[in-house]
Protein backbone atom coordinates (compact mmCIF):
# COMPACT_ATOMS: atom_id res chain seq x y z
CA UNK A 1 0.00 0.00 0.00
CA UNK A 2 1.41 3.41 -0.87
CA UNK A 3 2.10 5.70 1.66
CA UNK A 4 -0.32 8.99 1.50
CA UNK A 5 -1.85 7.70 -1.45
CA UNK A 6 -5.39 9.35 -0.63
CA UNK A 7 -3.63 12.41 -0.36
CA UNK A 8 -2.13 12.06 -3.82
CA UNK A 9 -5.46 11.34 -5.41
CA UNK A 10 -6.96 14.75 -3.43
CA UNK A 11 -3.59 16.67 -4.81
CA UNK A 12 -4.33 15.29 -8.62
CA UNK A 13 -7.79 16.48 -8.55
CA UNK A 14 -7.07 20.06 -7.17
CA UNK A 15 -4.33 20.00 -10.16
CA UNK A 16 -7.13 18.71 -12.65
CA UNK A 17 -9.27 21.38 -11.62
CA UNK A 18 -6.28 24.03 -11.93
CA UNK A 19 -5.87 22.58 -15.04
CA UNK A 20 -9.42 23.44 -15.82
CA UNK A 21 -9.11 27.32 -15.46
CA UNK A 22 -6.44 27.61 -18.13
CA UNK A 23 -8.44 26.06 -20.52
CA UNK A 24 -12.12 26.97 -20.29
CA UNK A 25 -13.05 30.66 -20.68
CA UNK A 26 -15.29 31.86 -17.26
CA UNK A 27 -19.03 31.14 -17.29
CA UNK A 28 -21.83 32.85 -14.72
CA UNK A 29 -25.30 32.69 -15.04
CA UNK A 30 -26.79 36.38 -13.93
CA UNK A 31 -30.33 36.35 -15.35
CA UNK A 32 -28.38 35.10 -18.73
CA UNK A 33 -25.43 32.98 -19.30
CA UNK A 34 -22.19 35.03 -19.41
CA UNK A 35 -19.13 34.04 -20.76
CA UNK A 36 -16.04 35.98 -20.12
CA UNK A 37 -12.18 35.79 -20.37
CA UNK A 38 -10.13 32.92 -19.23
CA UNK A 39 -9.16 33.71 -15.61
CA UNK A 40 -6.13 31.17 -14.51
CA UNK A 41 -5.50 30.10 -11.38
CA UNK A 42 -1.96 31.31 -10.39
CA UNK A 43 0.46 29.74 -7.92
CA UNK A 44 -0.01 32.92 -5.07
CA UNK A 45 -3.57 32.48 -6.02
CA UNK A 46 -4.11 29.18 -4.67
CA UNK A 47 -1.94 29.78 -1.32
CA UNK A 48 -4.52 32.53 -0.58
CA UNK A 49 -7.00 30.38 -1.40
CA UNK A 50 -5.23 28.40 1.42
CA UNK A 51 -6.30 30.50 4.19
CA UNK A 52 -9.87 31.02 3.43
CA UNK A 53 -9.87 26.81 3.93
CA UNK A 54 -10.69 27.96 7.76
CA UNK A 55 -12.86 30.52 7.03
CA UNK A 56 -15.68 28.99 5.22
CA UNK A 57 -14.94 24.63 5.46
CA UNK A 58 -12.91 25.03 8.98
CA UNK A 59 -16.57 22.82 10.39
CA UNK A 60 -15.02 20.23 8.05
CA UNK A 61 -11.94 20.21 10.35
CA UNK A 62 -13.22 21.06 13.67
CA UNK A 63 -16.25 18.08 13.43
CA UNK A 64 -13.38 15.14 12.86
CA UNK A 65 -11.24 16.74 15.35
CA UNK A 66 -14.09 16.79 17.92
CA UNK A 67 -14.77 13.12 16.89
CA UNK A 68 -11.36 12.19 16.54
CA UNK A 69 -11.46 13.30 20.87
CA UNK A 70 -14.16 11.44 21.86
CA UNK A 71 -13.18 8.21 20.52
CA UNK A 72 -9.77 9.00 21.75
CA UNK A 73 -11.19 10.23 25.61
CA UNK A 74 -13.52 6.78 25.61
CA UNK A 75 -10.28 4.51 24.41
CA UNK A 76 -9.12 5.31 28.34
CA UNK A 77 -12.46 4.26 29.72
CA UNK A 78 -12.46 0.65 29.45
CA UNK A 79 -16.65 0.76 29.79
CA UNK A 80 -15.80 1.44 25.87
CA UNK A 81 -14.46 -1.59 24.96
CA UNK A 82 -16.69 -3.91 27.15
CA UNK A 83 -19.13 -2.82 25.25
CA UNK A 84 -18.01 -3.91 22.52
CA UNK A 85 -16.79 -6.99 23.42
CA UNK A 86 -20.62 -7.59 24.68
CA UNK A 87 -21.82 -6.67 21.11
CA UNK A 88 -19.10 -9.14 19.21
CA UNK A 89 -20.15 -11.65 21.54
CA UNK A 90 -24.31 -10.77 21.02
CA UNK A 91 -24.10 -11.10 17.05
CA UNK A 92 -21.53 -14.15 17.73
CA UNK A 93 -22.54 -16.46 14.69
CA UNK A 94 -25.06 -13.42 13.38
CA UNK A 95 -22.07 -11.28 12.17
CA UNK A 96 -23.90 -10.88 8.63
CA UNK A 97 -27.56 -10.31 10.55
CA UNK A 98 -25.53 -7.36 12.27
CA UNK A 99 -23.77 -6.15 8.94
CA UNK A 100 -27.79 -5.90 6.89
CA UNK A 101 -29.14 -4.20 10.10
CA UNK A 102 -26.73 -1.39 10.84
CA UNK A 103 -26.81 -0.19 7.12
CA UNK A 104 -30.14 -0.56 6.92
CA UNK A 105 -30.21 1.68 10.33
CA UNK A 106 -27.53 4.25 8.91
CA UNK A 107 -28.84 4.48 5.69
CA UNK A 108 -32.71 5.44 6.54
CA UNK A 109 -31.47 7.85 9.57
CA UNK A 110 -29.31 9.94 7.04
CA UNK A 111 -32.37 9.29 4.35
CA UNK A 112 -34.73 10.92 7.20
CA UNK A 113 -32.57 13.36 8.78
CA UNK A 114 -30.20 14.33 6.33
CA UNK A 115 -27.60 14.34 8.78
CA UNK A 116 -24.70 12.89 6.32
CA UNK A 117 -21.63 14.48 7.01
CA UNK A 118 -22.16 14.56 10.82
CA UNK A 119 -23.02 10.91 10.48
CA UNK A 120 -19.61 9.97 10.53
CA UNK A 121 -19.47 10.44 14.07
CA UNK A 122 -20.68 7.03 14.81
CA UNK A 123 -18.30 5.42 12.07
CA UNK A 124 -15.40 4.87 14.59
CA UNK A 125 -17.54 2.79 16.30
CA UNK A 126 -18.88 0.81 13.97
CA UNK A 127 -15.34 0.15 12.07
CA UNK A 128 -14.24 -1.40 15.59
CA UNK A 129 -17.28 -3.49 15.98
CA UNK A 130 -16.69 -4.80 12.01
CA UNK A 131 -13.13 -5.10 12.43
CA UNK A 132 -13.61 -7.16 15.76
CA UNK A 133 -16.09 -9.37 13.80
CA UNK A 134 -13.63 -10.53 11.91
CA UNK A 135 -14.51 -9.04 8.17
CA UNK A 136 -11.50 -6.74 6.76
CA UNK A 137 -11.52 -2.63 6.40
CA UNK A 138 -13.16 -2.56 2.50
CA UNK A 139 -16.11 -4.35 4.75
CA UNK A 140 -16.49 -2.02 7.22
CA UNK A 141 -16.33 1.04 4.50
CA UNK A 142 -18.70 -0.31 2.81
CA UNK A 143 -21.10 -0.44 6.03
CA UNK A 144 -20.36 3.02 7.12
CA UNK A 145 -19.57 4.96 3.44
CA UNK A 146 -21.56 2.53 1.33
CA UNK A 147 -24.99 2.96 3.84
CA UNK A 148 -24.53 6.90 4.10
CA UNK A 149 -24.35 7.30 0.33
CA UNK A 150 -27.67 4.95 -0.33
CA UNK A 151 -29.09 7.41 2.17
CA UNK A 152 -28.17 10.69 0.11
CA UNK A 153 -29.32 8.91 -2.70
CA UNK A 154 -32.93 7.90 -1.83
CA UNK A 155 -33.27 10.93 1.03
CA UNK A 156 -36.72 11.56 1.61
CA UNK A 157 -37.35 13.94 4.49
CA UNK A 158 -33.60 14.85 5.01
CA UNK A 159 -33.61 18.92 4.56
CA UNK A 160 -30.11 18.90 4.34
CA UNK A 161 -30.10 17.48 1.52
CA UNK A 162 -33.40 18.05 -0.38
CA UNK A 163 -33.86 21.36 0.97
CA UNK A 164 -31.04 23.03 -1.74
CA UNK A 165 -32.35 21.49 -4.61
CA UNK A 166 -36.02 21.27 -3.89
CA UNK A 167 -35.89 25.19 -3.23
CA UNK A 168 -33.88 26.19 -6.40
CA UNK A 169 -36.29 24.07 -8.45
CA UNK A 170 -39.85 25.58 -6.34
CA UNK A 171 -40.27 21.59 -5.26
CA UNK A 172 -41.71 21.05 -1.69
CA UNK A 173 -40.09 18.41 0.12
CA UNK A 174 -42.63 15.96 -0.45
CA UNK A 175 -41.73 16.21 -4.18
CA UNK A 176 -41.08 12.30 -5.92
CA UNK A 177 -40.75 10.68 -2.01
CA UNK A 178 -41.92 7.63 -3.35
CA UNK A 179 -39.39 7.80 -5.79
CA UNK A 180 -36.48 8.76 -3.65
CA UNK A 181 -38.02 5.46 -1.35
CA UNK A 182 -37.67 3.20 -4.07
CA UNK A 183 -34.28 4.81 -5.06
CA UNK A 184 -33.61 3.98 -0.44
CA UNK A 185 -34.85 0.00 -0.76
CA UNK A 186 -33.61 -1.01 -4.43
CA UNK A 187 -30.30 0.54 -2.94
CA UNK A 188 -29.99 -1.36 0.28
CA UNK A 189 -30.73 -4.18 -1.46
CA UNK A 190 -27.95 -4.02 -3.69
CA UNK A 191 -25.83 -2.63 -0.87
CA UNK A 192 -26.36 -5.58 1.71
CA UNK A 193 -26.12 -8.32 -1.26
CA UNK A 194 -23.03 -7.14 -1.90
CA UNK A 195 -21.63 -6.41 0.93
CA UNK A 196 -22.62 -9.49 2.45
CA UNK A 197 -21.40 -11.45 -0.38
CA UNK A 198 -18.05 -9.82 -0.08
CA UNK A 199 -17.59 -10.71 3.90
CA UNK A 200 -18.71 -14.07 3.60
CA UNK A 201 -15.63 -14.61 1.35
CA UNK A 202 -13.34 -12.88 2.95
CA UNK A 203 -14.02 -12.82 6.92
CA UNK A 204 -11.15 -13.45 9.27
CA UNK A 205 -8.92 -11.91 7.30
CA UNK A 206 -5.47 -10.67 7.89
CA UNK A 207 -6.27 -6.73 8.65
CA UNK A 208 -5.02 -5.27 12.07
CA UNK A 209 -7.77 -4.60 14.94
CA UNK A 210 -5.67 -3.61 17.84
CA UNK A 211 -5.30 -0.18 15.45
CA UNK A 212 -8.39 1.07 15.22
CA UNK A 213 -10.71 -0.29 18.68
CA UNK A 214 -9.07 0.28 22.31
CA UNK A 215 -7.88 -2.71 23.99
CA UNK A 216 -9.74 -5.63 26.54
CA UNK A 217 -8.63 -6.53 29.82
CA UNK A 218 -7.27 -10.07 28.12
CA UNK A 219 -4.91 -8.03 25.86
CA UNK A 220 -3.92 -5.79 28.24
CA UNK A 221 -2.69 -9.20 30.34
CA UNK A 222 -1.13 -10.07 27.44
CA UNK A 223 1.23 -7.09 27.22
CA UNK A 224 1.76 -6.56 31.12
CA UNK A 225 3.19 -10.62 31.05
CA UNK A 226 5.23 -10.06 27.88
CA UNK A 227 6.29 -6.69 29.25
CA UNK A 228 6.99 -8.14 32.92
CA UNK A 229 8.81 -11.24 31.41
CA UNK A 230 11.12 -9.61 29.38
CA UNK A 231 12.13 -7.26 32.49
CA UNK A 232 12.44 -10.04 34.68
CA UNK A 233 14.46 -12.46 32.35
CA UNK A 234 17.68 -10.77 33.36
CA UNK A 235 16.65 -11.74 36.76
CA UNK A 236 15.94 -15.10 36.11
CA UNK A 237 18.89 -15.87 34.43
CA UNK A 238 21.15 -14.54 36.77
CA UNK A 239 19.42 -16.79 39.59
CA UNK A 240 19.89 -19.82 37.59
CA UNK A 241 23.64 -18.82 37.30
CA UNK A 242 23.90 -18.35 40.69
CA UNK A 243 22.31 -21.89 41.56
CA UNK A 244 24.44 -23.16 39.07
CA UNK A 245 27.71 -21.98 40.34
CA UNK A 246 26.38 -23.12 44.26
CA UNK A 247 25.98 -26.48 42.90
CA UNK A 248 28.75 -26.89 41.49
CA UNK A 249 30.39 -26.11 44.75
CA UNK A 250 28.16 -28.57 46.11
CA UNK A 251 29.44 -31.28 43.49
CA UNK A 252 32.62 -30.42 43.88
CA UNK A 253 32.61 -31.21 47.94
CA UNK A 254 30.74 -34.04 47.48
CA UNK A 255 32.66 -35.34 45.27
CA UNK A 256 35.96 -35.63 47.77
CA UNK A 257 33.03 -37.33 50.20
CA UNK A 258 32.36 -40.06 47.75
CA UNK A 259 35.43 -40.69 46.88
CA UNK A 260 36.36 -41.85 50.00
CA UNK A 261 33.36 -43.87 49.99
CA UNK A 262 33.24 -45.00 46.74
CA UNK A 263 29.91 -43.72 45.99
CA UNK A 264 30.67 -40.85 43.82
CA UNK A 265 27.89 -41.60 40.87
CA UNK A 266 25.10 -41.70 43.20
CA UNK A 267 25.96 -38.55 45.00
CA UNK A 268 26.60 -36.54 41.24
CA UNK A 269 23.02 -37.74 40.63
CA UNK A 270 21.05 -36.56 43.67
CA UNK A 271 23.36 -33.23 43.34
CA UNK A 272 22.33 -32.49 39.79
CA UNK A 273 18.68 -33.25 41.06
CA UNK A 274 18.59 -30.98 43.89
CA UNK A 275 19.84 -28.22 41.30
CA UNK A 276 17.19 -28.82 39.01
CA UNK A 277 14.56 -28.54 41.49
CA UNK A 278 16.20 -25.17 42.99
CA UNK A 279 16.41 -23.97 39.92
CA UNK A 280 12.65 -24.46 39.03
CA UNK A 281 11.58 -23.29 42.54
CA UNK A 282 13.46 -20.21 41.26
CA UNK A 283 12.02 -20.05 38.24
CA UNK A 284 8.45 -20.58 39.85
CA UNK A 285 9.38 -17.94 41.52
CA UNK A 286 10.08 -15.28 38.79
CA UNK A 287 6.67 -16.33 37.18
CA UNK A 288 4.82 -15.81 40.52
CA UNK A 289 5.91 -11.58 40.48
CA UNK A 290 4.86 -11.83 36.95
CA UNK A 291 1.78 -12.92 37.92
CA UNK A 292 1.33 -10.32 40.85
CA UNK A 293 2.43 -7.54 38.48
CA UNK A 294 -0.44 -8.82 36.12
CA UNK A 295 -3.24 -8.81 38.64
CA UNK A 296 -2.58 -5.54 38.99
CA UNK A 297 -3.68 -4.85 35.78
CA UNK A 298 -7.51 -6.17 36.29
CA UNK A 299 -9.44 -3.66 37.04
CA UNK A 300 -10.67 -4.07 40.88
CA UNK A 301 -14.17 -2.77 40.79
CA UNK A 302 -17.05 -3.72 38.75
CA UNK A 303 -17.25 -2.04 34.89
CA UNK A 304 -20.89 0.06 35.01
CA UNK A 305 -21.41 0.28 31.09
CA UNK A 306 -24.94 2.12 31.37
CA UNK A 307 -23.56 5.39 31.66
CA UNK A 308 -21.31 5.45 28.43
CA UNK A 309 -24.15 3.86 26.60
CA UNK A 310 -27.06 6.73 28.02
CA UNK A 311 -24.24 9.61 26.94
CA UNK A 312 -23.55 7.99 23.46
CA UNK A 313 -26.77 7.45 22.40
CA UNK A 314 -28.52 10.73 23.72
CA UNK A 315 -25.29 12.57 22.45
CA UNK A 316 -26.22 10.87 18.66
CA UNK A 317 -29.84 11.04 18.88
CA UNK A 318 -29.18 15.24 19.27
CA UNK A 319 -26.63 15.39 16.56
CA UNK A 320 -29.49 13.16 14.21
CA UNK A 321 -31.78 16.13 15.50
CA UNK A 322 -29.67 18.90 15.54
CA UNK A 323 -29.46 20.01 11.87
CA UNK A 324 -33.27 18.65 10.81
CA UNK A 325 -35.26 21.74 9.71
CA UNK A 326 -38.32 21.48 12.27
CA UNK A 327 -40.06 24.46 11.18
CA UNK A 328 -41.03 23.32 7.59
CA UNK A 329 -42.79 20.92 9.70
CA UNK A 330 -44.48 23.43 12.02
CA UNK A 331 -42.54 22.73 14.83
CA UNK A 332 -40.92 24.88 16.90
CA UNK A 333 -40.69 23.50 19.97
CA UNK A 334 -36.89 23.42 20.22
CA UNK A 335 -37.21 27.38 19.35
CA UNK A 336 -39.63 28.38 22.80
CA UNK A 337 -37.60 25.91 24.75
CA UNK A 338 -34.33 27.66 24.37
CA UNK A 339 -36.25 31.08 24.36
CA UNK A 340 -37.18 30.15 27.73
CA UNK A 341 -34.09 29.23 29.13
CA UNK A 342 -32.42 31.87 28.04
CA UNK A 343 -35.14 34.63 29.53
CA UNK A 344 -35.24 32.30 32.81
CA UNK A 345 -33.66 34.78 35.77
CA UNK A 346 -32.14 34.46 39.12
CA UNK A 347 -32.90 37.48 41.38
CA UNK A 348 -33.45 39.74 38.07
CA UNK A 349 -30.10 38.02 36.53
CA UNK A 350 -30.29 35.65 33.09
CA UNK A 351 -28.23 33.03 34.36
CA UNK A 352 -28.72 30.84 31.39
CA UNK A 353 -27.95 33.41 28.65
CA UNK A 354 -24.89 34.55 30.22
CA UNK A 355 -23.45 31.02 30.48
CA UNK A 356 -24.95 30.37 26.25
CA UNK A 357 -23.65 33.71 25.35
CA UNK A 358 -25.21 36.87 24.34
CA UNK A 359 -22.20 38.69 22.76
CA UNK A 360 -23.46 40.53 19.54
CA UNK A 361 -19.65 39.92 18.21
CA UNK A 362 -19.63 36.33 18.63
CA UNK A 363 -21.07 33.22 17.74
CA UNK A 364 -24.42 32.19 19.96
CA UNK A 365 -25.88 28.97 21.00
CA UNK A 366 -28.81 28.04 18.58
CA UNK A 367 -31.78 26.08 18.89
CA UNK A 368 -31.84 22.45 17.79
CA UNK A 369 -33.05 22.33 14.19
CA UNK A 370 -30.52 25.60 13.61
CA UNK A 371 -27.23 24.03 14.83
CA UNK A 372 -24.41 23.79 12.82
CA UNK A 373 -20.98 22.08 11.91
CA UNK A 374 -19.24 25.07 12.36
CA UNK A 375 -20.11 25.67 16.10
CA UNK A 376 -22.78 23.60 18.28
CA UNK A 377 -22.39 20.44 16.94
CA UNK A 378 -18.19 20.33 17.90
CA UNK A 379 -18.68 21.83 20.85
CA UNK A 380 -21.26 19.10 22.16
CA UNK A 381 -19.29 16.40 21.14
CA UNK A 382 -16.21 17.69 23.27
CA UNK A 383 -18.46 18.63 26.37
CA UNK A 384 -20.06 15.00 26.00
CA UNK A 385 -16.29 13.44 25.59
CA UNK A 386 -15.61 15.55 29.10
CA UNK A 387 -18.75 14.43 31.01
CA UNK A 388 -18.09 11.02 30.35
CA UNK A 389 -14.44 11.28 31.47
CA UNK A 390 -15.92 12.72 34.92
CA UNK A 391 -18.25 10.40 35.23
CA UNK A 392 -15.82 7.26 35.08
CA UNK A 393 -13.34 9.76 37.05
CA UNK A 394 -10.95 9.71 34.43
CA UNK A 395 -7.40 10.75 35.84
CA UNK A 396 -6.11 14.12 34.02
CA UNK A 397 -3.18 13.22 32.80
CA UNK A 398 -5.21 9.94 31.37
CA UNK A 399 -7.84 12.74 29.96
CA UNK A 400 -5.41 14.81 28.35
CA UNK A 401 -3.71 11.26 26.78
CA UNK A 402 -6.82 10.41 25.22
CA UNK A 403 -7.45 13.74 24.14
CA UNK A 404 -3.82 14.17 22.06
CA UNK A 405 -3.95 10.38 20.78
CA UNK A 406 -7.69 11.00 19.85
CA UNK A 407 -6.61 14.44 18.01
CA UNK A 408 -3.47 12.55 16.27
CA UNK A 409 -5.20 9.78 14.62
CA UNK A 410 -7.88 12.25 13.81
CA UNK A 411 -5.61 15.02 12.29
CA UNK A 412 -4.53 13.68 8.85
CA UNK A 413 -8.16 12.52 7.94
CA UNK A 414 -9.32 16.13 8.92
CA UNK A 415 -6.19 17.73 7.10
CA UNK A 416 -7.10 15.71 3.63
CA UNK A 417 -10.79 16.79 4.03
CA UNK A 418 -10.19 20.05 4.07
CA UNK A 419 -7.31 20.36 1.54
CA UNK A 420 -9.97 18.69 -1.10
CA UNK A 421 -12.34 22.06 -0.27
CA UNK A 422 -10.23 24.52 -1.89
CA UNK A 423 -11.78 22.86 -4.88
CA UNK A 424 -14.90 24.92 -4.38
CA UNK A 425 -13.04 27.84 -3.59
CA UNK A 426 -11.30 27.43 -6.96
CA UNK A 427 -14.82 26.91 -9.01
CA UNK A 428 -16.34 30.18 -7.12
CA UNK A 429 -13.26 32.95 -8.03
CA UNK A 430 -12.39 30.94 -11.19
CA UNK A 431 -16.04 29.74 -12.64
CA UNK A 432 -15.71 27.85 -15.46
CA UNK A 433 -18.53 24.98 -14.62
CA UNK A 434 -21.13 26.04 -17.17
CA UNK A 435 -18.91 25.82 -19.83
CA UNK A 436 -19.13 21.70 -19.57
CA UNK A 437 -22.61 22.40 -18.49
CA UNK A 438 -23.69 24.27 -21.96
CA UNK A 439 -21.57 21.62 -23.77
CA UNK A 440 -23.89 18.88 -22.80
CA UNK A 441 -26.91 20.87 -23.09
CA UNK A 442 -26.05 21.82 -26.60
CA UNK A 443 -25.77 18.26 -27.77
CA UNK A 444 -30.07 17.73 -27.63
CA UNK A 445 -32.88 19.60 -27.50
CA UNK A 446 -35.17 19.61 -24.64
CA UNK A 447 -34.86 17.26 -21.54
CA UNK A 448 -32.57 13.93 -22.00
CA UNK A 449 -31.95 11.73 -18.61
CA UNK A 450 -28.38 10.60 -19.99
CA UNK A 451 -26.73 13.84 -20.57
CA UNK A 452 -28.48 15.35 -17.26
CA UNK A 453 -27.10 12.28 -15.27
CA UNK A 454 -23.61 13.56 -16.67
CA UNK A 455 -23.99 17.09 -15.77
CA UNK A 456 -25.09 16.61 -12.55
CA UNK A 457 -22.26 13.88 -12.21
CA UNK A 458 -19.06 16.36 -12.97
CA UNK A 459 -21.35 19.27 -10.74
CA UNK A 460 -21.09 16.94 -7.96
CA UNK A 461 -17.36 15.94 -8.57
CA UNK A 462 -16.68 19.69 -8.63
CA UNK A 463 -18.65 21.19 -5.59
CA UNK A 464 -18.28 18.28 -3.53
CA UNK A 465 -21.83 19.44 -1.47
CA UNK A 466 -25.18 19.96 -2.97
CA UNK A 467 -25.49 23.54 -1.89
CA UNK A 468 -22.97 24.65 -4.12
CA UNK A 469 -24.12 21.36 -6.57
CA UNK A 470 -27.40 23.34 -6.72
CA UNK A 471 -26.26 27.06 -6.77
CA UNK A 472 -23.74 26.46 -9.60
CA UNK A 473 -25.81 24.52 -12.25
CA UNK A 474 -29.23 24.62 -11.42
CA UNK A 475 -30.24 28.30 -11.77
CA UNK A 476 -28.26 28.01 -15.30
CA UNK A 477 -30.41 24.62 -16.41
CA UNK A 478 -33.83 25.92 -15.61
CA UNK A 479 -33.24 28.98 -17.92
CA UNK A 480 -32.91 26.18 -20.54
CA UNK A 481 -35.08 23.91 -19.44
CA UNK A 482 -38.57 25.83 -18.71
CA UNK A 483 -40.83 22.99 -18.08
CA UNK A 484 -41.78 23.20 -14.96
CA UNK A 485 -43.32 19.60 -14.87
CA UNK A 486 -39.45 18.32 -15.77
CA UNK A 487 -38.16 19.62 -12.18
CA UNK A 488 -39.57 17.15 -10.02
CA UNK A 489 -37.29 14.40 -12.19
CA UNK A 490 -34.51 17.44 -12.28
CA UNK A 491 -34.61 17.34 -8.91
CA UNK A 492 -34.13 13.39 -8.31
CA UNK A 493 -31.26 13.04 -10.60
CA UNK A 494 -29.16 15.82 -9.06
CA UNK A 495 -30.05 14.29 -5.46
CA UNK A 496 -29.17 10.89 -6.16
CA UNK A 497 -26.44 11.17 -8.63
CA UNK A 498 -24.61 13.44 -6.14
CA UNK A 499 -25.09 10.46 -3.60
CA UNK A 500 -23.89 8.09 -6.04
CA UNK A 501 -20.97 9.84 -6.95
CA UNK A 502 -20.15 10.46 -3.83
CA UNK A 503 -19.53 6.49 -3.47
CA UNK A 504 -16.12 6.84 -5.90
CA UNK A 505 -15.49 10.50 -5.98
CA UNK A 506 -11.93 11.49 -5.38
CA UNK A 507 -13.52 14.88 -3.91
CA UNK A 508 -15.75 12.90 -1.94
CA UNK A 509 -15.15 13.97 2.15
CA UNK A 510 -16.28 11.04 3.77
CA UNK A 511 -14.82 8.58 1.45
CA UNK A 512 -11.51 10.51 1.74
CA UNK A 513 -11.79 10.55 5.60
CA UNK A 514 -12.66 7.30 6.01
CA UNK A 515 -10.04 5.98 3.84
CA UNK A 516 -7.36 7.96 5.13
CA UNK A 517 -8.24 6.48 8.78
CA UNK A 518 -8.53 3.17 7.86
CA UNK A 519 -5.45 3.62 5.42
CA UNK A 520 -6.85 1.70 2.44
CA UNK A 521 -5.71 3.05 -0.68
CA UNK A 522 -8.05 5.24 -3.01
CA UNK A 523 -7.16 2.11 -5.64
CA UNK A 524 -8.04 -0.75 -3.92
CA UNK A 525 -11.66 1.11 -2.91
CA UNK A 526 -11.95 1.53 -6.95
CA UNK A 527 -11.43 -1.93 -7.45
CA UNK A 528 -13.32 -3.00 -4.45
CA UNK A 529 -16.68 -1.12 -5.37
CA UNK A 530 -17.02 -1.02 -9.13
CA UNK A 531 -19.50 -3.38 -9.30
CA UNK A 532 -21.81 -2.14 -7.05
CA UNK A 533 -21.37 1.37 -8.59
CA UNK A 534 -22.35 0.33 -11.38
CA UNK A 535 -25.06 -1.33 -10.13
CA UNK A 536 -26.62 1.77 -8.37
CA UNK A 537 -26.51 4.00 -11.71
CA UNK A 538 -28.12 1.36 -14.09
CA UNK A 539 -31.26 1.15 -11.37
CA UNK A 540 -30.94 5.31 -11.29
CA UNK A 541 -31.09 6.00 -14.86
CA UNK A 542 -33.80 3.34 -15.06
CA UNK A 543 -35.84 4.76 -12.58
CA UNK A 544 -35.30 8.38 -13.80
CA UNK A 545 -35.80 7.34 -17.30
CA UNK A 546 -39.51 5.97 -15.82
CA UNK A 547 -40.53 8.92 -14.12
CA UNK A 548 -39.36 11.04 -17.13
CA UNK A 549 -41.85 9.08 -19.29
CA UNK A 550 -44.97 8.95 -16.82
Amino acid sequence: MKKHNVLKIVLLSILVVALCTWIFPTASYQSELLIGERSQLGLFDFVSYVTLLFNYFGYVFFVVLATGIFYGVSYKIPAYRVILDKIVKMFKGREAIFLAITMILIATLVSITGFSFGILFIFPFIISLVLLMGYNKLVAISVTVGSTIVGIMGATLGTNITYDINGLLGLDIYSEIYTKIILLVIGLILLVYNVLLYAKKTKNGTDRVLEFVPESNKIAKEKADISIEKEDLKTVAKGQNKLTKKSTKKTSKASHAHLKKSDESKDEKKSTKETAKKGKSAKTKAYDMIEEEVIKVKPKKKILIWPFVFIFDLLFVVLLISMFQWSLFGINWFDTSLTAVKDFQIFDFPIFAKLLGTSPYAWTFQSIGNWSLAYEIPAFIVLASCFLAFIYGLKLDDFFDGVMNGIRKALKPASYMLIACIIIIIGVYHPFQLNIVKFFMDLTDGFNVIFMTIIAAISSVLNIEPLYVAQNTLPYITSVITDSELYPVLGVIFQSVYGLVMLIAPTSLLLIGTLTYLNVSYGQWLKHIWKLFLQLLVVLVIVCLIIFLI
